[in-house]
């Protein structure tokens, strides 16, 4: 193990024991401890069917969400039913705090993060867990920025992507497809004709070769608005969606200016905006299943379509889900997690 590692689990570990010397590992667990890392201190929420040695460690959207955003829909009591589900708060996000610098708000310290929680999971655990990586929407940029870093791949036993945004140029030239695709029909049926004259009024001035982060914003903000609009999408889902709706300006997102009256780094902002995982997806040889909504304007399905085909795993999984938006598991719900479930059963010994 190299020595950075070491030491990023030697102090995430002494903190565990320090909260709890001896976890509950149960049918209904409900624990939670905190990860240290570089300044962070991130909280991690464990709840669900611990007897079954499956851990899931979902990684929420935004950035600027939290885990818990992600719990009390029907789709994660199904999940807790059948495993352990591990909400955890990303630094700088949700209830996360601690002494962090501008220059540790990078992916690759996020990564490390990452890493280092999956290691402490199996101190707290058992080596014998099962762990399997869970990110949706900017949780899929990290997820996937995990599983290319070295060997970090093999410390899990699988990779769930769900609408992941890892490659923001893609994501933003497709959306663009799809407005004008999907967009031109709205308007030929005569739905809601001034707003998509406005939408695709808009994404056809962008420069499809050097788009903003803040035009990636505004694109951002469309899409949230177009699923509202769509009869695809019916009424029963709509309303069912709630607060898991992720946008890049949510009110908790330090993509919106400030998180607790700290100004981010503009250097995170040209980052993100410049990253693209799609070269480097060959190198994905574990089990992966993508997870898409058919109708989901901010990551089209195509960005999904051509994660499958990139990533070199014999054992990989695309499912587009024909009534959902951003957030399948919200849409169609047993749907998605019956998917999760038979592949998480496939590959978790």
């Amino acid at each position: 193990m190299k020595l950075n590692h070491l030491i990023l689990l030697t102090f995430s570990c002494l903190l565990i024991v320090a909260c709890n010397k001896a976890p509950d590992v149960s049918s209904e667990m409900s624990e939670t401890f905190y990860l240290r890392n570089n300044g962070a201190d991130m909280p991690v929420f464990v709840r669900g069917n611990g007897e079954s040695k499956v851990f899931v460690l979902l990684l929420h959207g935004g950035p600027g969400d939290g885990g818990l955003k992600y719990r009390g829909h029907t789709y994660s009591d199904l999940l807790e039913d059948e495993y352990a589900m591990v909400y955890w708060d990303q630094r700088h996000q949700g209830n996360s705090h601690g002494h962090m610098k501008d220059e540790d708000f990078t992916i690759d310290m996020m990564v490390e993060d990452t890493y280092a929680l999956v290691q402490s999971l199996k101190v707290r655990y058992g080596e014998d867990i099962s762990i399997f990586l869970m990110g949706h929407s900017w949780g899929g940029t990290l997820g996937t920025a995990f599983m290319l870093k070295d060997d970090y791949q093999h410390e899990v036993n699988g990779w769930i992507e769900v609408d992941g945004a890892h490659d923001f140029q893609l994501m933003n030239r497709e959306m663009i497809r799809m407005i004008n695709t999907i967009g031109q029909a709205e308007l030929d049926a005569e739905h809601h004709n001034t707003l998509w004259t406005e939408i695709i009024e808009y994404a056809n001035s962008l420069d499809t070769n050097n788009i903003s982060f803040d035009e990636t914003i505004q694109l951002n903000s469309y899409a949230g608005r177009i699923e509202a609009l769509l009869d695809q999408l019916n009424e029963k889902s709509q309303s069912n969606l709630g607060d898991l709706e992720l946008n890049f300006t949510g009110p908790n997102n330090p993509l919106a200016a400030d998180i607790n009256d700290l100004q981010l780094p503009s250097s995170f902002y040209d980052e993100l905006i410049n990253y693209s995982a799609t070269p480097l997806l060959h190198k994905i040889t574990a089990p992966t299943l993508l997870q898409w909504g058919k109708f989901d304007f901010k990551v089209p399905p195509k960005v999904g379509e051509i994660t499958f085909n990139e990533i070199s795993s014999t054992d990989k999984f695309l499912k587009i889900y024909g009534q959902s938006g951003h957030s399948p598991m919200r849409y169609e719900p047993a749907l998605f997690v019956a998917d999760m479930i038979g592949f998480i059963e496939l590959y978790k010994n």
